[in-house]
């Protein structure tokens, strides 16, 4: 599987720690539903923050039982449930500790709700795994 970065020419630099665009070749894609902040035993932390850091945790569960790993990520979409400028640092370093280099290509949205009000951030992702052939 080959990951390129694309770096494009004429359009403003990444305002953060993402890639603008990157081309897959070979490899499977696995397509991850939205995770959230439930720890196992069915608790959930009451902050955004926290709730980023165990849903985070856990999407690297769902990449390694699946034989990836984060740096496999080559999509995410994250759901913020609360104002994003307010914990712009924290949510940051909270990434910082998962994505390192060659950075996914990012969206990040505000929303109104969530499937559960307990609910203040939610992430999905697409990786790019190699084949199993």
């Amino acid at each position: 599987m080959q990951k390129e970065i694309i770096v494009p020419q004429g359009v403003y630099p990444p305002t953060a720690d993402f890639s603008q665009a990157i081309r897959v070749s070979g490899g499977d894609l696995l397509f991850v539903s939205g995770i959230i902040g439930y720890r196992l035993d069915g608790t959930m932390p009451t902050g955004a923050v926290e709730q980023a850091e165990v849903a985070f945790d856990n999407l690297r569960r769902v990449l390694e039982s699946a034989g990836g790993s984060m740096a496999d990520i080559v999509k995410v979409n994250v759901y913020l449930g609360e104002d994003f400028r307010l914990m712009r640092d924290e949510l940051r370093e909270v990434r910082a500790r998962f994505f390192t280099h060659d950075f996914p290509v990012s969206t990040l949205v505000q929303v109104a709700g969530f499937a559960n009000p307990d609910y203040l951030f939610e992430i999905e992702a697409i990786a790019a795994l190699p084949s199993k052939e």
